[in-house]
């Protein structure tokens, strides 16, 4: 080597020689394909990983974007990063992403119509191979349309794109069953004793906000009471959505047995509300939930609420993405099914209560 010219650095090609395979093997088993860390054995993906650990050879994500059209990552997109549910799930998304050496791009819409569009046509140029969206769907008909057309563009340069939870969009998604897991959480609620109920829930023109009321009130009538007798108000899906509906119940919202809220951020909320209208602890009624964020059930281990696999919504989409043949839109989307539970002051219920 003439003095002071620099060594080549490594190639690809250089490992795949060292370690006995073909230059598109050692690509799937340092890059990861579409099985991620699976892909191949693991005597092989040691081999491969052993021979570039010996040469200082290194993946280069840019050199991986440009040589696929796109880059090796999925976005992410979520109506509120603080909300205690979708922090749960942001981070099972990630989990089951790393392991299948993709990074995640996370985006907050805040439930805006204006910029949810805005996130979208930021995402046509930056090639993601996924798309997942997580925002809670509304019966807004030209706001779906316009989410529509879209995600059809994504689709059309080629970005997969993954729904998770209920809506008319054509594409697959990840859902749960949330009107029926709320119809058994009342039922269970019933069962232990309680004869009156107040409800807040999310906005009105959101469908995960809908299917959890109509459960929750079917569940009610299963028992003879009546859903006329139930007060209802809406509000952001957050705490400071169930902090401000405590004002809406009227003049004394602990004259229940339970408020039920909606989900679990918006039930600490409605628990600060109570608090600073001074009702006192043993006063208080029984405030429930919906979602099981891990950090309440410690703090509240006799909370009432519905246990929804937020953690495995990250693998169910990633599946969706990665390992099922390349999903087109289409009337009749695949659909995984994951089961939500039932739980009444810390007992987990079976979800088909009689």
């Amino acid at each position: 080597m003439a003095e002071g010219r620099k060594p080549k650095p490594p190639t690809l090609t250089d490992v795949a020689k060292l370690a006995g395979v073909s230059i598109p093997t050692a690509s799937r088993a340092l890059n990861g394909g579409v099985r991620g860390s699976n892909s191949g054995s693991e005597e092989l993906r040691e081999r491969v990983r052993d021979a570039a650990r010996q040469l200082g050879y290194s993946v280069s994500p840019a050199a991986q974007a440009v040589k696929g059209g796109r880059a090796r990552t999925l976005a992410l997109v979520v109506s509120d990063i603080d909300d205690f549910g979708s922090a749960t799930m942001i981070a099972g998304v990630m989990h089951a992403a790393e392991s299948r050496g993709i990074s995640v791009a996370v985006r907050a819409t805040g439930d805006d119509a204006e910029r949810e569009q805005g996130l979208l046509r930021a995402l046509r140029g930056e090639r993601h191979r996924g798309v997942i969206f997580a925002t809670s769907r509304t019966t807004d008909a030209a706001r779906e349309r316009a989410m529509d057309e879209s995600l059809r563009d994504l689709h059309d340069q080629g970005a997969r794109v993954v729904v998770i939870g209920d809506s008319d969009l054509p594409y697959p998604r990840v859902v749960v069953d949330n009107e029926d897991a709320a119809f058994a959480l009342a039922r269970g609620l019933v069962a232990a004793g309680h004869r009156s109920f107040s409800v807040v829930a999310g906005p009105d023109d959101q469908i995960t906000s809908r299917d959890r009321v109509a459960g929750f009130l079917r569940g009610l009538a299963a028992d003879g009471i009546a859903a006329d007798s139930v007060r209802v108000v809406h509000a952001d899906f957050s705490r400071d959505g169930g902090y401000e509906s405590v004002a809406r119940l009227g003049e004394t919202p602990e004259a229940v047995d339970v408020i039920a809220a909606m989900s679990d951020a918006m039930a600490v909320g409605v628990i600060a509300g109570l608090r600073d209208r001074g009702v006192a602890a043993d006063a208080m009624p029984e405030v429930s939930g919906f979602d099981h964020v891990p950090m309440l059930g410690d703090v509240l281990p006799f909370f009432s609420t519905v246990e929804v696999p937020l953690e495995k919504f990250g693998e169910a989409a990633l599946s969706l993405i990665f390992d099922a043949a390349a999903p087109a839109a289409t009337d009749d989307p695949p659909a995984v099914r994951l089961r939500a539970r039932p739980i009444v002051r810390g007992v987990a219920l079976d979800l088909d209560l009689d």
